[in-house]
């Protein structure tokens, strides 16, 4: 029990001990500690030959009591486990209700380094966002080096998590011969647009991975600037530079990084550009708290060094100390290296803190995921005049490449008939007729200059579709490839469901009009059935067409309201 003491408060997690076998978790509930010293294994056979975790204690028993979780030790690591969900190696961090702070800061860490910065940073964004959650934070922004691949996945965990996302990218830019490390911090849309933009200079137009100078600052609009914590001696010998990479970004900082190296060399070119910035720059430029952390815990540090000595051989820029901070860890920096005479540090350190808020409180970009970004097909005016709509030129592209390609025999026409309307209703109904489109024009247009295309790859080559288009080569059916590996419906959002499926045209003297919500006004013979949604009823209803009310709403087909309704 001991062990399990000293591990909880090393983790600040809060605890009461209720006996020697079980500990309380504010937050987390009651857990039996399991000495796992007195087992021959951590795992059994149950009764049923199932293998479950080797508890001296039955689960129904402990739950019965109140004891929903059982704690144990594994090599040098506690875990927990819930004992109504089944056995999961759940490692004992971030859990409950971390202990009292003596340093109430609302504080943001927005230094994180994902391993999407390769071989560098270390944890996805899933255990960033729980120990910022754990630590009562209300947001968390992450800085990997010349990638924004982790950007949407932060996106989606601290949505799900309930705190704010800040997107944020370590650069080095030049100016004439010198580089010069930054951070850019994306604050609105167009300010996300112009990072993007930035990515494209550095990852696809650079030679060595830097961004020019002025094209950095043609990228400032959106988005703050914070030059890292070893830019002193360029700023001060480049004022108009600096200030001209003011003027273009909405807010520009200096990166205050304390953090202590394994090396005396570093720590004195850390240190000597500080104590640079705050005698001579501090009255131009304002400073934030940012600490680089490429770990989540102090006793993580290893990983770094693995990851360094795995891309290049050795470990660069050693330290215990670039992990995920707490106010009172990034707060005991500050007095210990600070002379509390001269400086104010209480007033110091809520600058550095302040401002960070700042850039994570007007962080409002994201990714939109629930709109189709797809460029829209622009047709020539040769294929106007003879297809007439983007649809209709889709339709009858597939006709023809049907007529070329598919065998002449009744079983193969039927056979192949049937696979292309499924398909079709499928790219239909999720709105990638445009797609689909732009896929023909680049592929045809590459063939007819001599461009060399695939014959296609990956799941592609399951679609009928991009064969009759010439996309791909391959005909599906015959080597028995399957579409849904290319698009799968309920994937794609299609999950089976009753609607009103709009059918081919009948001569009908007896009709009802109804007019839509887009002023089109279409005919439906009286008996055709619609499904719709009708006030006072629970769920949607069938009914014929001249029983509907005013207020009743149809449900129409995905398809139908993309494409046949403006048809019609």
């Amino acid at each position: 029990m001991n062990d399990l003491i000293e591990w909880l408060q090393a983790n600040k997690i809060q605890y009461n001990i209720i006996d020697n076998e079980v500990i309380e978790m504010p937050g987390l509930g009651k857990a039996y500690y399991e000495n796992t010293n007195k087992l021959n294994s951590i795992f059994r056979l149950n009764n049923d030959g199932e293998l479950i975790f080797n508890s001296v204690e039955e689960p129904s028993v402990l739950i019965a009591e109140g004891i929903n979780y059982i704690v144990f030790k594994f090599g040098d690591n506690w875990y927990y486990f819930d004992l109504r969900k089944g056995f999961a190696l759940n490692i004992l961090k971030y859990v409950g209700i971390k202990a009292e702070l003596q340093h109430q800061y609302e504080i943001v860490n927005l230094g994180c380094h994902s391993p999407f910065e390769l071989l560098n940073g270390s944890f996805m964004p899933e255990m960033w966002v729980k120990k910022a959650v754990f630590c009562g934070h209300k947001a968390i922004g992450i800085c990997d080096r010349n990638t924004m691949a982790a950007c949407y996945n932060l996106q989606k965990v601290c949505s799900a998590a309930g705190i704010k996302w800040v997107f944020g990218y370590s650069l080095t830019f030049k100016y004439g011969e010198e580089t010069v490390g930054a951070k850019v911090y994306v604050q609105t849309q167009k300010g996300l647009r112009n990072l993007l933009r930035i990515q494209k200079a550095i990852m696809v137009d650079s030679e060595d991975q830097t961004v020019t100078f002025n094209e950095l600052k043609n990228r400032g609009e959106g988005n703050v600037l914070v030059f890292d914590k070893y830019s002193a001696d360029w700023l001060i010998s480049h004022p108009v530079q600096m200030e001209d990479l003011i003027t273009k970004f909405d807010k520009t900082f200096f990166q205050v990084d304390l953090t202590e190296f394994k090396a005396e060399r570093i720590d004195i070119r850390v240190l000597e550009a500080q104590k640079l910035y705050f005698h001579k720059l501090y009255d131009k430029l304002p400073p934030v708290l940012i600490t680089d952390a490429y770990y989540l815990d102090k006793s993580d540090a290893r990983n770094k060094i693995i990851l360094n000595k795995v891309a290049s051989g050795a470990a660069h820029e050693q330290s215990d100390e670039q992990y995920f901070k707490d106010a009172d860890e990034h707060y005991a920096l500050f007095a210990n290296l600070f002379d509390a005479e001269r400086w104010d540090i209480d007033k110091l350190f809520r600058e550095c803190v302040d401002n960070a808020n700042y850039i994570a409180e007007h962080a409002e970009a994201k990714f939109e995921n629930d709109r189709n970004f797809m460029p829209k097909y622009t047709m020539t005016p040769e294929e106007k005049e003879k297809y007439g709509t983007v649809h209709n030129m889709f339709c009858q592209l597939l006709e023809e490449g049907f007529d070329r390609l598919v065998p002449k025999d009744k079983e193969s026409q039927e056979k192949y008939r049937n696979q292309m309307e499924y398909e079709k209703y499928i790219i239909e109904s999720t709105n990638n007729v445009d797609y689909l489109l732009v896929q023909y024009d680049t592929c045809n247009w590459s063939r007819k200059n001599n461009i060399l295309v695939g014959c296609g790859r990956g799941s592609a080559a399951g679609s009928l579709l991009l064969y009759l288009l010439g996309i791909t080569l391959i005909d599906p059916l015959k080597y028995d490839l399957i579409f849904e590996r290319f698009l799968l419906p309920e994937r794609a959002g299609l999950y089976p469901s009753d609607t009103t499926i709009i059918g081919e045209d009948i001569s009908s003297t007896d009709y009802v009009e109804i007019t839509l919500e887009n002023g089109k006004t279409i005919k439906i013979d009286k008996d055709a059935q619609l499904y719709v949604k009708r006030e006072g009823e629970e769920a949607p209803i069938t009914i014929y067409a001249d029983e509907l009310r005013d207020e009743d709403i149809i449900l129409f087909d995905n398809k139908d309201e993309l494409f046949t309704i403006d048809e019609l």
